[in-house]
């Protein structure tokens, strides 16, 4: 505790000594002030947000002390946001090459509730403990491993009311060979007869209508949580979060921000899966300015995305197609795979291996693909276990692809040149597994989504280790920055950012500016995080949004957006350095 006292106290003795700092970038300005209460408190969120340029700023008190550097010039509302306080907000002007202070005061306030995950209550009174909505016994631990695998612990409680009969119906759409679920048909439901024997499904459906049967309201569970803070970590951090300008697509839809890429010019490169109005979006970070790239069929709904480092084309996998690519000089876009039906679940998510070819996973059709760069042809090949739904996709160094089957808790690995998959198991069996990151040792990491666990496999022993996140902890991802840390997006917990030092074995927390989940993130060559807000844009509750966190502000070099790169290719998104020609 003293150490982590006099490192704060060092931290702001420098920052203060030196208020223009060389780690400032040209034209831009800086905020730095105070936070009083009369209450104590600990790393309160200071927001600035500039409305001109749709860009927000949030750092974390420490000591009572806040500081944001490389802010674009203009005119911020400033305001400070921490439980159980309430506080008015303050209008700066940030000047070119200046710092201007803002001194903000907290007032103790009512604290309210919050809920379980990364979509917001609309009344307290809907908020309830996880034990008072589902009371322990077995049939909650049938809903656990089936329901609560995919959808988390509120998606039931907000279908609260449904008799005996409504309860049955629901259950049966998920284990039912249903086409409207993914638009394709594997032959295999979503829950299978061995996840959820009749006797099960009688006790289950009774145990619904008890507990949340009709006169039940919509209910979420109340985060009785403490999320550990480290205020030292969090003194170094800053955000950055762009906003659209438009809300709301022509069509009156919400849009819907999903995944990001870098390009070499430093653009960070996102699919726009808005309804009837899908996109590619570029964002140049240095201006805040957003370019929109309209996908010609309005059915399409891009999902993973990927750029050339060689031409500049934008790839993409989602539905209505495998993949698709997008050539942004002349804004047209060729696709592969068979879209005659826009609302197939064709590819999922795309990778580059090292000979510039494009491998994919399909995860309503149980394959991976491939685009073969020479021959300008796709491939597909069955994956081994039926109704894995393959999710997430990496290349290794040695070009073997890597997979995570998200439906059954599966990493599974597949040699290019034998043709052969291998499949390893999560030892959290049954639970959900999305996306994989590697590290330079070439082991795999993967979050056990449904199990709040972190996970490594180390391919040479085959050998799976797992460590507890949190209680409702759902890493939707897992992502090797440059100095080999692992980084979650967890939903569960609000959409936080996590760091976990595999020397160590030691999580550390980053509470984003808003509360929606992130589906995938991007790390830059200086150990940036980029991301998206998919959920609460989604969900209506606020503008389509995408981010940055800067772990360390200090090594911010510039506001583009850069991978490591080898030999002409990019390193750290998925793909290897380039084979040897």
């Amino acid at each position: 505790m003293r150490n982590t006292l006099l490192a704060i106290i060092s931290l702001w003795a420098a920052v203060l000594a030196n208020p223009a700092r060389a780690d400032e970038l040209g034209g831009m300005g800086s905020l730095s002030g105070t936070v009083v209460a009369d209450k104590a408190f600990q790393a309160a969120k200071v927001y600035a947000h500039n409305s001109d340029r749709h860009v927000t700023y949030m750092v974390y008190t420490v000591g009572g002390r806040y500081r944001a550097i490389n802010m674009f010039p203009g005119t911020y509302e400033v305001t400070v946001v921490k439980p159980g306080f309430v506080a008015d907000p303050l209008t700066v002007v940030v000047e070119n090459g200046k710092t201007v202070t803002a001194a903000l005061t907290l007032s103790e306030a009512t604290r309210r509730d919050t809920a379980v995950g990364n979509r917001l209550a609309q009344d307290e009174t809907m908020l309830a403990s996880y034990d008072e909505i589902y009371p322990p016994g077995a049939a909650r631990n049938t809903l656990e491993r089936t329901c609560m695998k995919c959808h988390g612990v509120n998606w039931v409680a907000q279908r609260s009311g449904l008799n005996e009969a409504g309860w049955d119906a629901l259950i049966d759409v998920m284990t039912t060979i249903d086409d409207s679920v993914w638009g394709d048909n594997t032959g295999t439901p979503m829950i299978t007869p061995d996840l959820l024997s009749p006797a099960e499904r009688a006790e289950l459906v009774t145990y619904l209508a008890r507990n949340l049967g009709p006169g039940t309201p919509a209910q979420m569970v109340r985060n009785d949580e403490v999320v550990p803070l480290d205020e030292a970590a969090l003194a170094k951090a800053m955000w950055i979060e762009f906003t659209v300008e438009e809300p709301k697509a022509a069509n009156g839809e919400h849009r819907w921000i999903q995944e990001p890429y870098f390009d070499r010019q430093g653009n960070v490169w996102y699919t726009e899966r808005t309804a009837g109005a899908p996109a590619l979006l570029r964002l140049d970070p240095r201006t805040a300015a957003f370019d929109s790239f309209p996908l010609p069929n309005p059915g399409w709904s891009p999902h993973g995305v990927v750029v050339d480092p060689a031409d500049g084309s934008v790839w993409w996998a989602g539905r209505g197609v495998d993949i698709a690519r997008l050539d942004p000089r002349t804004r047209e876009t060729k696709s592969y795979g068979d879209d005659s039906d826009p609302q197939r679940w064709g590819g999922h998510t795309p990778v580059f291996d090292s000979r510039g070819n494009v491998w994919y996973t399909m995860i309503a059709a149980d394959r991976i693909g491939k685009w073969d760069r020479e021959s300008d042809q796709i491939r597909h090949w069955d994956i081994p276990t039926k109704g894995g739904r393959p999710y997430g996709i990496l290349v290794d160094r040695d070009d073997k692809i890597w997979f995570a089957t998200f439906h059954n808790c599966r990493v599974t690995s597949f040699d290019p040149a034998t043709e052969q998959f291998k499949e390893y198991v999560s030892p959290s069996e049954p639970c959900s597994v999305r996306r994989l990151g590697l590290d330079s040792k070439g082991k795999i990491w993967y979050g056990a989504f449904s199990a709040g666990m972190l996970g490594v496999l180390d391919p040479r022993s085959g050998e799976m280790t797992e460590y507890r996140i949190a209680r409702f902890s759902e890493p939707y991802e897992a992502w090797v920055d440059p100095e080999d840390k692992v980084w979650m997006t967890d939903g569960g917990q609000g959409g936080m950012l996590i760091r976990f030092d595999p020397e160590t074995e030691r999580f550390t927390n980053y509470p984003s500016p808003l509360n929606s989940d992130k589906p995938k993130m991007a790390i830059t060559q200086d150990g940036a995080i980029w991301y998206s807000n998919r959920s609460i844009a989604s969900s209506g509750n606020a503008p389509a949004t995408v981010g940055v966190l800067y772990p360390d502000v200090s090594r911010m070099k510039t506001l583009g957006a850069f991978y490591t790169e080898s030999g002409g290719r990019v390193v750290g998104s998925g793909s290897p350095p380039p084979a040897a020609r």
